[in-house]
């Protein structure tokens, strides 16, 4: 990140000279945020970029360019926010974060995804697709899964299907959970598929999101979780899916599961039954 830094900075001496509100960064300044970065508070981090919002401040650029490697998703979410704010240096990142998708390894892509999520850069949808495809970690992963989520754009569906396939049970997970978060998703197709996925957590998560879509084609595999997954939380999710679909075929499945082991359960599960058409 050195050139790009370098570059960064060329770019305030430019701005600097740019005639800002009277009270653009009031009560900001350098030494701030690097008391809250040295108290290792994520809180204290936030609060003084934020107050940093619109200070011309040299010193400033390098302490938050710092902060997109950090190790927390909030840090740097809060350091692409405050380049957000500033599009020439923003749109410097974009393009060093872009290539990162395709030639950096695990946190490099993570930081780059969740960089270019945060700015919400559409035009990286296709290489968050290519790098989700690439032999990096389950973080870097999580980040792309995390950015394809916040941009919400059908585009993103591929990237999406690739990562509801993946060996890391969080990572499917989190695709799934993420599908549901694009805009105007109305094909369920990929996440039906999850519900007889190995994991809990990722059934859980599919039964969810199938019932939010009211994907109708999962009705038979939401039966079959909500009278015999070993997990309350699969069973309480299909019931509450099942409700969604509000399908009389699914009555006789809700009739068992309201009289499950688990009170979540048959709570949810007589509340489904209800919504039946």
């Amino acid at each position: 990140m050195k050139t790009i830094r370098m570059k960064l900075a060329a770019v305030a001496l430019v701005l600097a000279a740019t005639a800002l509100p009277a009270a653009a960064g009031v009560g900001g300044s350098a030494d701030k945020i690097r008391a809250a970065v040295a108290s290792g508070s994520v809180d204290a981090i936030i609060a003084e970029v934020e107050r940093a919002e619109a200070l011309a401040c040299d010193e400033c650029i390098q302490l938050v360019t710092n902060l997109t490697e950090d190790a927390r998703y909030p840090v740097r979410e809060v350091a692409a926010w405050w380049f957000a704010k500033r599009p020439a240096m923003k749109n410097m990142l974009v393009e060093q974060f872009d290539r990162e998708l395709v030639t950096g390894g695990t946190l490099k892509v993570r930081n780059a995804a969740d960089f270019l999520g945060a700015t919400m850069t559409y035009t990286a949808l296709p290489n968050l697709g290519a790098a989700i495809r690439r032999d990096v970690g389950p973080e870097a992963k999580l980040a792309i899964v995390r950015a394809v989520g916040v941009l919400g754009s059908k585009n993103g569906n591929e990237a999406l299907t690739v990562a509801m396939a993946d060996r890391d049970a969080g990572v499917r997970a989190a695709a799934a959970r993420a599908w549901r978060e694009i805009y105007d998703q109305t094909d369920a197709a990929p996440v039906i598929g999850l519900l007889g996925d190995a994991d809990l957590n990722v059934r859980a998560e599919a039964a969810t999101v199938a019932g939010a879509l009211k994907a109708t084609a999962g009705r038979a595999r939401l039966e079959a979780l909500v009278v015999s997954d070993p997990s309350p939380v699969v069973r309480r999710n299909a019931a509450w899916a099942l409700g969604k679909l509000g399908q009389a075929a699914s009555r006789e499945a809700l009739v068992k599961a309201s009289a499950d082991e688990s009170s979540l359960v048959r709570m949810t599960a007589k509340a489904s039954l209800g919504l039946l058409r």
